[in-house]
């Protein structure tokens, strides 16, 4: 019995920690999901609707955020 006992103790555990894992993780994708989705919301000017404004934007890398 104590030996099925420790078994059963350990896949409680590993179980735990994997949900509390995956918990976490979770938290924090959706931070950065969050925070990338409020980057990419920014008002540009018309002078941005050509080839070289698009240009510009990209050489200043605030085209697109890095987290894309």
């Amino acid at each position: 019995m104590n030996e099925k006992f420790l078994v059963n103790s350990a896949i409680i555990v590993s179980l735990i920690a994997l949900v509390a894992f995956l918990v976490i993780n979770s938290q924090t994708e959706l931070r950065k999901n969050k925070k990338c989705q409020q980057e990419r919301i920014i008002p540009i000017s018309e002078k941005y609707f050509t080839w070289e404004g698009i240009n510009e934007l990209i050489g200043k890398g605030e085209y697109q955020p890095k987290c894309l």
